[in-house]
């Protein structure tokens, strides 16, 4: 018998099993032939065999049965054929005894890790291509020290003549991934109240610390949705995913109007971009120092934002001089220490905020909503201890 129908793992269940050796297949498994193949195959063996040891060929049985000749005949075609088939189908090699082979192109976020190839080292780091793989099921997975991967492995079956591409993401060891998404393009992400350089549609950040995380978007010209932001826990090997809703809007003092943007340091040494705080209740409080009425509103303010601070009210005070003079970081402290405040308080002086909000008198306080959007806003002092207008527009805002 040839060594190429005893390569066939169709035949491994034969009752030729005693005659035939086992051979061990470079191929796929017995499980994928089906059944009926097997049994087929097995029967066309036997014929095949049976005529040779007799010593009879069809034609010659043919000539005292004519009728089942025709039938002999067809029948011993057809099981030919299915022996062929089986031939190609249970083995990596074709009728030359040439490997089938295929490739798999293996990539990785960061590049540079180990290429492993059924628990076994290639040699090569990612982005590579192992070449001359026999076709079949292979196990694909990477290694890079100090990094968590993402999946741990892939099961790829490599076709003949084509390559096929596996990809990784490579977690540090305390880092997480975060897949943000919004209906419109060109949303700056914000993590934590700080803007990224990564713009939406769908962008995924690899190397997340672990742990709850406060995810936002804004762009200008739109206001959004609610919620205006999501609390994500990001945890090793999973991926957090937030999406968002925007909707344009323009830009004026009307309630409904949204507020320019702005970009100010505190007097700590940080600098606040007002957008990346969209999902908030805020204020935005005009003051100066030589203006009593600013003066005598800071408690009051205080007082607001202890009440409410619980519920992630967000106060933003910006400093102007008397008739928008200079006043510096130096004066924003010694008010800070003087009133014991503790919202964060802006230096305006040498900026355009005062011009882009039409402010020309103080003080002046803006309301705005989680969407980004103006509630109300008032010219002049407000006494926040007595109730009025101002305390109930937040009661309203955080559901009182």
């Amino acid at each position: 018998m040839s060594r190429r129908l005893r390569e066939c793992p169709a035949f491994g269940l034969s009752p030729l099993a005693v005659a035939i050796p086992p051979v061990e297949t470079d191929g796929p498994g017995p499980a994928e032939v089906f059944y009926w193949e097997k049994t087929i195959g097995v029967l066309a063996l036997i014929v095949i065999i049976g005529c040779d040891l007799k010593g009879r060929s069809v034609i010659s049985r043919c000539r005292r049965h004519k009728m089942g000749c025709h039938l002999r005949y067809w029948a011993g075609f057809i099981l030919s054929l299915l022996v062929v088939s089986c031939l190609f189908r249970c083995s990596t090699k074709n009728l030359l005894g040439i490997e089938k082979v295929g490739a798999i192109f293996v990539n990785s976020d960061p590049a540079g890790a180990d290429i492993i190839v059924d628990q076994a080292l290639t040699g090569k780091k990612t982005p590579d291509t192992i070449t001359d793989l026999p076709v079949g099921e292979h196990v694909v997975s990477v290694n890079l020290s100090g990094f968590v991967v993402s999946p741990d492995s892939t099961l790829v079956t490599v076709s003949e003549d084509r390559t096929d591409t596996v990809e990784f993401v490579l977690l540090e060891a305390d880092k997480g991934s975060l897949g943000v998404t919004s209906n419109v393009v060109g949303a700056t992400i914000c993590i934590d109240n700080q803007p990224t350089q990564q713009v939406t549609p769908h962008v995924y950040f690899n190397s997340v610390p672990t742990g709850t995380h406060i995810i936002s978007v804004f762009k200008e010209g739109h206001s959004n949705q609610n919620p205006a932001k999501e609390i994500v826990t990001i945890t090793t090997r999973d991926t957090a995913k937030a999406d968002f809703i925007l909707d344009p809007a323009a830009v004026g003092k009307e309630k409904g109007n949204i507020t320019p943007d702005f970009d100010l340091q505190d007097d700590y040494g940080f600098r606040h971009r007002f957008y990346a705080y969209r999902g908030f209740v805020t204020m935005i409080f005009f003051w100066a120092t030589d203006c009593p009425g600013c003066m005598d509103e800071m408690p009051y303010l205080q007082q607001i934002y202890t009440d409410y601070s619980p519920d992630t009210l967000l106060i933003f005070g910006i400093n102007y001089g008397g008739d928008f003079g200079q006043e510096g970081l130096d004066v924003i402290r010694r008010v800070r220490n003087d009133e014991g405040i503790e919202f964060e308080l802006l230096l305006g002086v040498g900026t355009g905020v005062r011009d882009d909000y039409e402010v020309t008198v103080t003080p002046v306080t803006v309301i705005l909503d989680r969407d980004g959007t103006i509630y109300s806003r008032n010219v002049g002092f407000v006494d926040w201890y007595s109730p009025g207008k101002f305390r109930q527009d937040l009661d309203e805002l955080f559901g009182k």
